[in-house]
């Protein structure tokens, strides 16, 4: 009996503690997620907290918003694309009483038609554009499409929500033994490759054998559906170019991407954000020669080594001489094909074969207790000899090659130096008379040991900036994590402390604070390093 009334009193009692509604301003969608340059149209955004909207606000010129409407969850604007806005995604936020939303994107396309309602007749000119939204779990969107015999059509399919993975189909009418009005698939694509970096959107080319009415089906890969599940498919004829398959740079800075460009002018950029030791020399190229060959090139750091990997089992070697004991970095470059296609390997061996490194960083899972092992496009170590080495270059497989397997591979001394700088925040609401904190996380490269300060330059009137510093979290160590000194920076967080007086003026839009830092070693300042700009908006302050 005591039993059943404890967990009575729990199931009475649980139902009681609700979660306050949260007062955070945010988007999540816009439909139609396209619209058509030099066009006006309606639009309706979904998030929360958007009773109060007042405006759009776009950092990049081109469209122009008016507010028609706007409840809590639902915000209708009419939105005007200038004829001379680019063609791609814009990104904007929303601007309320209570501060600057999150960011998100909507499309402008170019001169195709973009279609919001589907048409009751098939559709039988192309290009067209359909803008269109998974609303419920499981649904599929079909569209009929009237085709001629051994045309070619490109279907591709954009999403307009991050989480929506979506996936595009052609269906006819072929029947089967039990329904002769049956709609059988005949092609389908979620996306021409799934990999960290690359695009989700879906991409098909199809050759029609047959004249006649098909459906182009899109739904989403996982079935999940929501009115935020927004998308555009767009229906081209012939081939249209095929995505690179190539994780895009998305700017900022990043050295432990394969995909990085590593111009010849790369180690300056290094030495630039470290603000000590004099400029490194320009590497010198080399070309690797394939395993077996009679006579091997020596090298001496820096130096940089170009090829690719044209034939199956293909391995590529080269010396590496040295003349006293030093720390070495070796960072690897794929500029055309790249990973999961092309996955570099490099073993630096003493001349007796034994391995002293490679940019495989291999650790223990200590949840399945299996061994993982990922590859690194950078990789630091020390060598406590002179001598010469053998470095080898190959692809992990030995049944992958291609013309553009082509790698650059840079050996060089360490330079220590700041990394990735990155913000904790997206964007900053600040209430008149309090204060809010901004952090910024630093990874320290290649045992960069100085000190980073930090600015936050054109802050609203009101608004002061000073140093701060937060309690760490203090993480355990890694238990079984390999070599991970070799593999990964040391990150470490600091902090700003924005102060708002509480007479400051409330701003009518976001203002970009541009956010640096500059790193100090021996008593030196070195050059400013751009960290991002961040929206930044003073609100009154909310009574207590």
């Amino acid at each position: 009996m005591i039993r059943t009334a404890t967990i009575a009193a729990i199931l009475t009692i649980v139902p009681g503690f609700c979660a306050e509604p949260s007062t955070e301003l945010k988007i999540t969608s816009v439909y139609p997620f396209a619209i058509q340059l030099g066009k006006t149209g309606e639009a309706a955004i979904r998030g929360r907290n958007l009773k109060e909207a007042r405006a759009l606000w776009f950092p990049k010129s081109g469209i122009r918003a008016r507010v028609l409407d706007a409840t809590d969850d639902l915000l209708r604007v009419e939105l005007t694309v200038d004829s001379g806005a680019f063609i791609g995604k814009h990104a904007f936020r929303v601007v309320t009483p209570a501060g600057v939303s999150n960011e998100i994107e909507v499309a402008v396309s170019g001169a195709i038609p973009i279609l919001v309602s589907v048409p009751d007749q098939p559709i039988s000119h192309f290009p067209v554009s359909i803008a269109g939204r998974i609303a419920q779990a499981g649904a599929v969107n079909a569209y009929p499409i009237s085709v001629e015999a051994g045309q070619t059509i490109t279907f591709e399919v954009q999403s307009g929500f991050r989480g929506f993975d979506p996936s595009v189909a052609i269906a006819e009418q072929s029947g089967s033994w039990f329904d002769s009005q049956r709609m059988n698939r005949i092609a389908f694509n979620d996306e021409p490759l799934f990999f960290p970096g690359l695009s989700t959107n879906a991409r098909l080319v199809h050759r029609f054998e047959r004249g006649g009415r098909y459906l182009v089906q899109v739904g989403s890969a996982s079935g999940q559906g929501t009115p935020d599940y927004v998308y555009e498919l767009r229906m081209t004829p012939g081939v249209t170019p095929a995505p690179v398959l190539h994780p895009q740079w998305t700017g900022g800075w990043e050295e432990r991407q394969f995909t990085r460009a590593m111009g010849s002018n790369w180690m300056a950029q290094i030495a630039a954000r470290g603000a000590e030791g004099p400029v490194p020399k320009d590497p010198e190229s080399f070309r690797a020669v394939k395993e077996g060959a009679a006579t091997v090139p020596v090298m001496t750091p820096p130096g940089v080594i170009e090829g690719r990997i044209e034939k199956p089992g293909e391995a590529h070697v080269i010396q590496v001489k040295v003349d006293k004991a030093q720390d070495l970095a070796v960072e690897i470059e794929t500029p055309e094909a790249t990973m999961p296609r092309f996955n570099p390997v490099i073993r630096l061996t003493e001349s007796n074969g034994n391995e002293i490194v490679t940019d495989v960083y291999t650790k223990l899972n200590n949840n399945g207790l299996y061994m993982m092992k990922m590859i690194q496009a950078k990789t630091t170590f020390s060598l406590s000899a002179p001598g010469t080495y053998r470095l080898q270059i190959r692809d992990i497989t030995t049944d992958r090659a291609g013309n553009d397997f082509s790698y650059r591979v840079l050996v060089r001394p360490q330079i220590p130096h700041v990394g990735k700088l990155t913000c904790s925040e997206d964007r900053l609401n600040l209430q008149a008379g309090a204060t809010k904190t901004l952090t910024v996380t630093a990874e320290r490269e290649e045992e960069f040991g100085g000190v980073l300060a930090l600015y936050a330059e054109n802050l609203p009137a009101g608004v002061t900036a000073l140093p701060a510093m937060e309690k760490p979290v203090e993480r355990p160590p890694l238990p079984n994590g390999g070599r991970l000194e070799r593999y990964t920076p040391k990150p470490q967080t600091s902090s700003l402390l924005l102060v708002t007086s509480p007479d400051a003026p409330a701003s009518d839009l976001p203002i970009l604070v541009h956010v640096t830092a500059r790193p100090v070693v021996n008593g030196r300042l070195g050059n400013p390093i751009p960290v991002g700009d961040l929206p930044v908006m003073v609100v009154a302050r909310r009574p207590s």
